[in-house]
């Protein structure tokens, strides 16, 4: 049984090593532009028998960010920072980093995963930093129903949840250990918003800090994200080597040195790559 947004806590667990996680319902308020979005942005996936899809909120036209916004700026976030011992709790939206996400693992995940092995094998979102004082939450929203057999597992804390329409989960970027599970032989495509905010509680530092902060981030994920998307569902060289990269981690006693020197072999070909496409 999870908390919805009516528990006096924000949060299922909390553990410092694990990360905080928390699972409910968006109130009923939220839905119109739930199902704006959902309606609106399947039109926008070019093939969807991929794997995955997204497109950044600064991406989207206005009449999506419109909605988006409803969802990104909605009054229970600010209950990230309930139960602050001081009253000094900065909330810093990373909206650079927001997204709309097509996902549609295939059944078994048969085959090689390459690009996707980020999201479909056991992992933590970022393993480069950890911030003094600081938390990097993500949110997830699920924005389309129909979702049966598609499970977000949360190993350490032995909990899953299939996301529909209306749930949201919030995890810590850093340190929750999360996996998709797929136990359909089916595909069930999901439509996902996906959110992140910057967190100081019971604050020594100033609103400045937490924004450098986020700047590691932004950069992290355009990288991490441009370069997993090439390597899933690859088709040419290009696709295989960065899908290699990505999956080559996950299948070795994974560690903060492999995260490290993968991620940055990923960041020098990124600037090779940009650099020999723009003389063409």
């Amino acid at each position: 049984m999870v908390d919805s947004i009516c528990s006096s806590s924000f949060f299922n667990k909390t553990d410092e090593k694990n990360g905080f996680i928390g699972i409910g319902k968006l109130p009923p308020e939220t839905y119109p532009s739930i199902e704006y979005l959902a309606k609106q942005y399947i039109n926008v996936i070019p093939d969807k028998s991929k794997t995955t899809f997204h497109t950044y909120y600064t991406e989207l036209t206005s009449s999506l960010k419109s909605e988006f916004d409803k969802l990104q700026y909605h009054p229970i976030w600010k209950r990230i920072c309930s139960n602050s011992k001081n009253d000094k709790c900065i909330l810093h939206p990373v909206i650079e980093m927001n997204e709309i996400y097509y996902s549609n693992p295939k059944p078994s995940f048969s085959g090689r995963l390459y690009g996707a092995a980020a999201n479909l094998l056991p992992h933590r979102d970022c393993v480069l930093f950890n911030f003094f004082g600081i938390r990097f939450y993500r949110i997830i929203i699920g924005l389309t129903s129909g979702n049966n057999d598609t499970i977000t597992r949360f190993i350490n804390y032995n909990i899953n949840h299939t996301i529909n329409k209306g749930d949201y989960m919030i995890f810590d970027f850093d340190r929750t250990l999360h996996q998709v599970i797929k136990t359909g032989l089916t595909e069930t495509p999901r439509i996902l918003l996906k959110i992140h905010y910057v967190v100081c509680r019971n604050c020594l530092f100033t609103e400045n800090y937490v924004k450098f902060v986020s700047i590691f981030y932004k950069i992290y994920y355009h990288v991490a994200r441009y370069t997993e998307q090439l390597g899933t569902d690859p088709t040419d060289f290009v696709g295989y080597f960065f899908g290699t990269l990505w999956e080559w981690p996950f299948y070795f006693s994974f560690t903060y040195t492999t995260g490290i020197l993968s991620f940055f072999i990923m960041i020098v070909i990124y600037i090779l790559y940009f650099r020999v496409s723009n003389r063409n």
